[in-house]
C-alpha cells in the first residue's frame, strides 16, 4: 500500500471516529435513537447515527482519492445526501411507505437523467446477442433496480451487523474487480467506504473497547448503502466493463435474495410487500433458537459464498447463461430453505404451546 492510499485510508477512519464521537452525545440528547418495542431486541434507546457516520466517510473518500469533480460522482453525492434525509425523516416520523417509494424513486431517475448514468446492457441473458435498453426503458429498470435494492438493505437490517457485514464483502469483491479491470477511481469508492462501515461494526457489535456505545444504521443508513452499492454496480457494469451485468445479481446475493423470498411469501399470502411480519431469514434462525450473533455467523458466510460465486464467474470467465441459471437455483433454493425454517419454527411453538 502506497503512501497516498494510507493518507486516504487514514482520513477516511478518522472522519468516521470523529462523526461517532460528536454525533452519540448529539442523538441522545436530541431522542434520534431507536426505542425498544415488542419487535426489537435491544433493551434501551439506541443512536440512530450509524448512516451519517458511513456517509461522512464516503464524503471524505470523494475528497481524498480525488474523485469528488466527476459529474457521475457529484450527482450521487447529491442524490445520496437526499435519499439519506429521507431515510432519516423516515425514522424520525414513520413515513408512508408508498411516499417514501415516490420521491426514492423520483431522486434516482433524476440522478440518472443527470449522470447519463443507468443500466442499458443486460449482457448476454437470451444466447449469443446483446440484450440492450434505451433511455426510457433502461431509466425505468435503473430506478425499479435502486428501490429494490435500497428496500433489500433496509430489510436485511434487522440484527447487528448483518447490513454493515454484507456491505463490505460486497464492496470489496467490487474493489478487487475494478482495480483489475484498472478503474481505480470505482475502486477506491469502493474500497475506502469499507473502513468507515468497520467503524460502524465495532460499536455497533460493541467489540471490546466500544461496550455501551452502540449505534444503528437506522433506515437513512440502510438507504445510504443500498444506493451506493447500487450505483457501483452501475458503474462497474455499465460504464467501466469491470464486470458483467449477471456478475452484479450475485454480488447483492443475501440481501436482494431474501427480498425477494419474503415479497413473493407475502404475495401467495395476500399480504402487502411491505407489511411487517417475521419471515426474513436471521428471523427464522433466531426462532430456531440461534443467537443474533450466531445467526451473523450464518448469514455473512452464506453472502460471501454467494459473492466469490459471482467473483470467480467473471474471473473464470463462466457463461452468462450458467451464471443466471445458478442464480435463478439458488433463489429457489433459498426460498425452499426459508418456506422449511417456517414450518418448523410453526411446528416447534405448537409443542410447546401443547407443552404449556
Amino acid at each position: 500500500m502506497d503512501v497516498v492510499l494510507w493518507s486516504q485510508s487514514a482520513a477516511v477512519l478518522g472522519s468516521a471516529f470523529l462523526a461517532v464521537y460528536g454525533l452519540l452525545p448529539l442523538a441522545r440528547r436530541t431522542g434520534f435513537v431507536d426505542r425498544p418495542n415488542h419487535r426489537k431486541l435491544h433493551g434501551s434507546p439506541v443512536p440512530l447515527i450509524g448512516g451519517v457516520v458511513v456517509f461522512v466517510g464516503l464524503v471524505t473518500a470523494m475528497f481524498v482519492s480525488g474523485v469528488w469533480d466527476e459529474r457521475a460522482w457529484l450527482v450521487f453525492l447529491c442524490a445520496a445526501s437526499v435519499l439519506t434525509a429521507l431515510g432519516v425523516a423516515d425514522d424520525m416520523y414513520d413515513l408512508s411507505a408508498r411516499w417514501r417509494f415516490v420521491l426514492q424513486g423520483l431522486v434516482v431517475a433524476v440522478a440518472g437523467l443527470v449522470s447519463g448514468l443507468y443500466i442499458q446492457n443486460l449482457g448476454l441473458l437470451l444466447g449469443d446477442s446483446q440484450l440492450l435498453m434505451g433511455l426510457g426503458f433502461g431509466l425505468v429498470f435503473t430506478v425499479v433496480c435502486a428501490l429494490a435494492s435500497i428496500n433489500a438493505y433496509n430489510m436485511i437490517d434487522g440484527i447487528d451487523g448483518l447490513a454493515g457485514s454484507v456491505t463490505i464483502i460486497t464492496l470489496f469483491a467490487i474493489t478487487l474487480l475494478c482495480s483489475l479491470s484498472g478503474a481505480t477511481d470505482t475502486a477506491l469508492m469502493a474500497g475506502l467506504p469499507c473502513l468507515a462501515l468497520l467503524v460502524y461494526l465495532l460499536f455497533n457489535l460493541e467489540l471490546p473497547f466500544f461496550r455501551g456505545m452502540k449505534i444503528f444504521l437506522g433506515d437513512g443508513g440502510s438507504t445510504f448503502l443500498g444506493f451506493l452499492v447500487l450505483w457501483l454496480l452501475v458503474i462497474g457494469s455499465q460504464n467501466d466493463g469491470s464486470f458483467r451485468p449477471i456478475t452484479a445479481v450475485w454480488l447483492v446475493g443475501l440481501p436482494m435474495v431474501d427480498m425477494l423470498t419474503v415479497f413473493a411469501r407475502r404475495a401467495f399470502a395476500g399480504k402487502s410487500p411491505f407489511s411487517a411480519d417475521r419471515i426474513h431469514i436471521h428471523h427464522l434462525l433466531m426462532k430456531r433458537g440461534l443467537t443474533p450473533r450466531k445467526a451473523l455467523m450464518v448469514l455473512a458466510p452464506f453472502h460471501a459464498t454467494l459473492v466469490c460465486v459471482g467473483l470467480f464467474g467473471e474471473l473464470l470467465h463462466w457463461s452468462e447463461a450458467a451464471l443466471t441459471v445458478g442464480a435463478i437455483c439458488v433463489g429457489i433454493g433459498y426460498a425452499s430453505v426459508n418456506v422449511l425454517l417456517s414450518l418448523g419454527a410453526r411446528e416447534e411453538e405448537g409443542h410447546v404451546s401443547a407443552r404449556g
